[in-house]
């Protein structure tokens, strides 16, 4: 397809009538002729767009595959819809991958287009996926993640694999704030757009004493009888908008919602109430039951507002924003970390707090760059022709700083954070096992390739910890030195393709040792995968926890995989946490309900759905280590936790919850009524069944028992799989 047609055609099925500023630019400095790019733009000014034409030009011109990166799987999934809706009628074949770390996915190799989480990419590059070397196209979204000390490493050295695994691809870099973007330019040997170009103008002001002010344009006067956010949500009504709060905290988030649904309530119509409240009564029953805060999050939507944090269910959250958009619920108040999700614009972006707390340190200010990537979510192209960003301030002093800071102020420099020595540990062994670095030679020479490297003129510093993390994989059996020549071991393979890190790997190992000369409890597995780097941070200590957890200790003493630190050492905070989490997860598997966790240990259903998933995935790895090292007479017994953990259930539900529909609420109530075994399953009338689960439930169980023939189904022309997780 020609230049000219090709970009016709995308404009055509994005319905757009022309190319925007931002990417006639990043056609002039080569987009479509295979050059390197890093575009550095506002929220909204169509970068994705620049990346759809590079897809599709390598793609159905240069025959190669493309892969779109981000940093969240929420993100992935909602690229992944778009693309596969947008181009699916050009006969591209779009996947999504961002699950099943220890996969190569093979599958993928069929597939035009690849979606993935950073993590995943990388992943994939340790399992040896073949398709990699196709790639004619890498596409890095939320590049400014990489001053980020969680994410950003794994990202630079995915994108360090990936230009070195496939020199000739292009590789596409996207962000809306980064001040140094000259500086990964010349890193990634690219060409650089930059542009304030934005389809919809930001004006950014501070509000105080019953006034917003713009610096430039006029202002608003708000109602002094009302609280500040209340008074500006009124405003925002008034004007038939819709307003996002950001707070600090997920208490702050849900107490301010409730706050705010008070105003919204009073200029909601009678239908949008009523349909609001079909939304409350689907959100409050997203689990079997209900918890505390599935209904608290439910009253609130009633109102038109909603709070939105980590705590609340995958489910829960994507409903809020979902109707969000629709224009069905009015204010959401979030923490800051849907700054980074999905793309969620509004009218209105008020930034309520300035401070976050960091353990050890307390309250400290929120950097220029996260502030500036929240305000930039105003304005939606397709409603508004200019968007709002406002900052709270107590007074004019504090609104005049505010605005020298916050809004004059540069963003931060995106920095390197690959000298962290976990990271190292992980990356080195990666680098090892998948034979990409033979040598120590080798492995500086990779590191001098990096960003950090790029940034700090030399490796000296990480050289150090690269030596000294090679002596402990050596000393923990992962790799072998000879000569500089580096090999890595069976067992480290294993570790790296496990996707931990390998301290936690040499952890589990010294545990399993220990576990198979003594009676397997599920405590004492529990407890390990709770003292790992993985699980942090760990449950918080309350000071009424302190002497009940040791008692705990104290009687389950022989059931710790570790020695217990002594009270005065410095490690014992973390181990009281540590079992404080084991406990959680062994209350989870004794069936205790979320809304019990939620209250005996302050966690909420969100957050222990992602627990429970990095628990999992910690219990696989024992699992797989266990077998690898020959411990086949504690395998079942890992198992069946693995199953349990999975489904929250006691040992007998185990056979129940493998059937489809049936979850730890239905399998315990099919025990409590004598249905203990499949075999009873099968003896019992399927109408007896149904008052017991439904008539819904009971044909499906019957149906999977393959005692109700299952309806023939067409034969489909073509089996397509997008996801594996």
């Amino acid at each position: 397809m020609e230049e000219i047609e090709l970009i016709k055609k995308l404009l055509e099925i994005s319905n757009f009538e022309e190319l925007n500023p931002v990417q006639k630019e990043a056609l002039k400095k080569g987009l479509l002729k295979g050059k390197n790019l890093v575009i550095f733009a506002p929220t909204a000014s169509g970068k994705t767009f620049c990346c759809e034409l590079a897809a599709v030009n390598t793609i159905l011109n240069k025959k190669g595959k493309a892969v779109y990166m981000v940093p969240l799987v929420a993100l992935a999934s909602e690229k992944y819809e778009e693309f596969k809706e947008k181009y699916g009628r050009l006969g591209i074949k779009v996947a999504l991958s961002v699950g099943d770390l220890d996969s190569s996915d093979p599958w993928l190799k069929n597939y035009d287009w690849v979606v993935c989480s950073n993590e995943k990419m990388d992943s994939l590059i340790r399992h040896g996926a073949e398709w990699i070397r196709d790639v004619g196209l890498i596409v890095c979204d939320e590049a400014h993640l990489l001053n980020d000390p969680s994410r950003g490493p794994t990202l630079e050295i995915t994108l360090t694999l990936l230009r070195k695994l496939v020199p000739n691809a292009q590789t596409l870099v996207l962000s809306a704030t980064i001040k140094n973007a000259k500086d990964l330019a010349k890193w990634l040997n690219a060409n650089l757009v930059i542009s304030e170009w934005r389809p919809v103008k930001l004006y950014q002001g501070v509000s105080y004493d019953a006034k917003i002010r713009f610096l430039e344009k006029t202002g608003y006067e708000l109602n002094p009888d009302f609280p500040q956010e209340a008074s500006i949500v009124e405003n925002t009504l008034q004007l038939r908008k819709q307003v996002l709060f950001f707070v600090s905290t997920r208490k702050s988030a849900e107490s301010l919602a409730e706050k705010l649904g008070k105003v919204v309530s009073q200029h909601l119509s009678k239908n949008e109430k009523e349909a609001l409240e079909r939304l409350a009564n689907e959100v409050e029953n997203v689990l079997e039951v209900p918890t505390h805060q599935c209904k608290k999050v439910a009253n609130c939507i009633k109102t038109g507002s909603s709070f939105h944090h980590s705590g609340l269910l995958f489910e829960q959250r994507k409903l809020i924003e979902d109707n969000f958009r629709k224009g069905l619920i009015r204010v959401i108040v979030a923490t800051p970390s849907l700054a980074y999700g999905v793309n969620l614009p509004s009218f209105r972006v008020i930034m309520r707090d300035l401070k976050r707390y960091q353990p050890g340190i307390g309250a400290v200010f929120i950097p220029v760059l996260e502030v500036q990537q929240m305000l930039g979510r105003c304005g939606r192209p397709q409603y508004d022709h200019f968007g709002e960003g406002i900052i709270l301030a107590r007074d004019e002093e504090d609104a005049e700083e505010i605005i020298d800071h916050y809004i004059h102020g540069e963003p931060e420099d995106i920095k390197s954070k690959l000298a962290l020595e976990p990271v190292l540990r992980m990356h080195t062994l990666a680098l090892i096992a998948s034979e990409f670095c033979k040598s120590e030679n080798a492995l500086l020479d990779f590191f001098s390739k990096t960003f950090y490297a790029f940034q700090h003129g030399d490796i000296s510093v990480v050289k150090e910890k690269i030596l000294d993390v090679l002596d402990c994989l050596s000393k923990w059996k992962f790799i072998t030195k000879r000569k500089g020549k580096l090999d890595a071991t069976r067992i480290g393979r294993r570790v790296s393709e496990l996707y931990i890190d390998p301290l936690t790997a040499n952890y589990f190992v010294e545990c399993l040792a220990k576990v198979v000369k003594k009676k397997f409890l599920p405590f004492s597995l529990l407890h390990a995968i709770s003292n790992t780097i993985e699980m942090q941070p760990l449950l918080s200590i309350r000071i009424g926890d302190f002497s009940a957890l040791n008692e705990i200790i104290g009687k389950r003493e022989n059931q710790f995989l570790q020695k217990i630190p002594k009270e005065w050492d410095l490690e014992f905070d973390d181990f009281l946490r540590s079992v404080k989490t084991a406990l959680m997860f062994e209350y989870w598997i004794n069936e205790a309900t979320e809304d019990k966790i939620l209250a005996e240990f302050g966690v909420t259903p969100g957050e222990l759905r992602s627990r429970l998933k990095i628990g999992d995935w910690l219990i696989y790895s024992i699992q797989e280590l266990a077998l690898l090292l020959g411990y086949k007479e504690i395998l079942k017994d890992i198992r069946k936790l693995r199953v349990r953990f999975n489904y929250g259930v006691k040992e007998e539900l185990i056979p129940l919850v493998r059937l489809k529909q049936i979850g730890r609420i239905r399998a315990r109530k099919l025990y409590n009524a004598g249905l203990t075994t499949l075999n009873k399953l099968r003896k019992i009338p399927l109408e007896s069944l149904s008052l017991i689960v439904g008539a819904k439930i009971a044909y499906s169980i019957k149906e999977q028992l393959g005692q109700i023939p299952k309806p023939k189904e067409e034969r489909q022309k073509t089996l397509e799989r997008t996801e594996r997780f």
